[in-house]
């Protein structure tokens, strides 16, 4: 299992994280992946950037990872979730975050936005300085307490 630290930037989380997005009209949509669903992305388009550890990540995350989600906007973890099916597609980029680099995507299911966490109460947890924030898709090491993590916040 990993754990994720997922930083979210206000617009891309108003466009598919604060409520499932129709992907009715994605035409090449993977029949494993919903017509409903909250979606996140990975950074990982070779003409926008190297991506190296983005994609190092990625090919490390599973299904039913769990998910602490960092809202920039707040400074603050506002929210919970589990990996659930993946694709690689332009069509969510392009239609709702105006042709960014995140071409890899992720459901995420099990979503709760019942927690309200300030960052330290997750650093301690985990052993990281005060003063870290996550940058980009964050993966916690394995060395890291992470089963602590997930109990604590029932993910």
């Amino acid at each position: 299992m990993n754990l994720w630290l997922v930083p979210v930037d206000e617009p891309s989380f108003q466009q598919t994280l604060a409520e499932p997005i129709d992907l009715s009209a994605w035409d090449s949509r993977p029949a494993s992946f919903p017509e409903h669903a909250r979606v996140w992305g990975v950074r990982t388009d070779p003409e926008q950037g190297s991506w190296e550890r983005n994609r190092r990540n990625l090919e490390l995350m599973e299904r039913d990872d769990p998910l602490v989600i960092y809202r920039n906007s707040k400074s603050r973890y506002t929210a919970t979730g589990r990996v659930g099916p993946m694709a690689h597609t332009e069509y969510v980029r392009d239609q709702y975050w105006d042709g960014g680099p995140a071409l890899d995507i992720y459901a995420i299911e099990n979503y709760d936005d019942s927690i309200d966490v300030d960052p330290e109460t997750i650093n301690r947890v985990l052993g990281y300085k005060d003063s870290f924030r996550p940058q980009g898709f964050w993966r916690v090491s394995d060395d890291r307490p992470i089963e602590r993590v997930a109990r604590k916040f029932n993910i």
